[in-house]
């Protein structure tokens, strides 16, 4: 499977694999540390994980081990993490709070899972061109947004959630989207999958300007959306334009070109 280098957030569990990307060069050894970094925890089962909280193997949030204990990050785990030969298993403490992953082979059937993963996130991009699924939403103002009422505009949406680093990193440039087409008919909605008071604290410190639409597994679901970020922008006649999914070099520049060229578009028709 060839990847390429982007930050992201794969939401999976049980067999499947749950992955990120990044370019930091770094690698330390357990023999380091002072003590066996699973020490207190265990290998967790399904049963233990909570569907409603992502797991976040980014090589960050989380310390990643292989099998003889080597603690990755960086470099090195984009290297492990993009081979398509590892798969993680979750240790967790005795509270059920994720502490540590540590890497081992993939069997056969594990291989083919995330083959049809990596095939089911590149299909993304066969939804440019088709009609955009409907939704109905209600951002934490309580402002209502439906796809047939904002016909008519542009519509920028964007999944994440509170956790997501990528996500997290990107705001900055995804506000001044929103300042530069405050005065164009464009909409910019950020479907969360956290909920409402979650939110207004992460807002307390951070400062996003999408129209922000809490607890929206409604609309995750409508449009199979299993990594975050994950970027929509549907055009004036309700069909989805560009998708992009994770955070990657030329993300930003893509998705403003792509708003441009439907507002430029639409202004050439009038």
């Amino acid at each position: 499977m060839k990847k390429n280098i982007l930050l992201i957030i794969v939401v999976l569990f049980n067999t499947n694999l749950l992955f990120s990307q990044q370019t930091i060069v770094k690698k330390e050894s357990v023999s380091s540390q002072k003590k066996n970094p699973l020490s207190g925890l265990k290998k967790a089962e399904f049963k233990d994980l909570d569907p409603s909280k992502p797991l976040m193997l980014d090589g960050i949030s989380t310390p990643v081990y292989s099998e003889n204990l080597t603690l990755i990050k960086g470099e090195e785990f984009m290297k492990v993490m993009s081979s398509g030969d590892f798969i993680p298993d979750v240790f967790i403490d005795k509270n059920k709070e994720v502490k540590a992953f540590v890497l081992r082979k993939a069997t056969a059937l594990e291989k083919s899972q995330m083959i049809e993963m990596d095939d089911n996130m590149s299909s993304r991009n066969d939804l440019q061109g088709k009609p955009a699924m409907s939704f109905q939403a209600t951002d934490i103002f309580g402002n209502n947004y439906t796809l047939e009422s904002l016909k008519g505009k542009v519509i920028v949406m964007n999944f994440w959630f509170v956790e997501c680093k990528p996500c997290v990193m990107e705001m900055p440039e995804l506000n001044k989207l929103v300042d530069k087409y405050k005065n164009s008919e464009v909409v910019f909605l950020g479907f969360a999958t956290n909920d409402k008071s979650k939110i207004e604290n992460f807002l307390k410190k951070t400062t996003y300007k999408y129209n922000i639409i809490p607890d929206a597994k409604e609309a995750v679901k409508s449009y199979n959306i299993n990594a975050f970020p994950t970027h929509l922008v549907i055009d004036k006649n309700s069909t989805i334009s560009f998708t992009a999914v994770g955070l990657g070099p030329n993300t930003m520049e893509d998705l403003d070109k792509n708003i441009e060229s439907l507002i430029l578009s639409a202004d050439k028709k009038m």
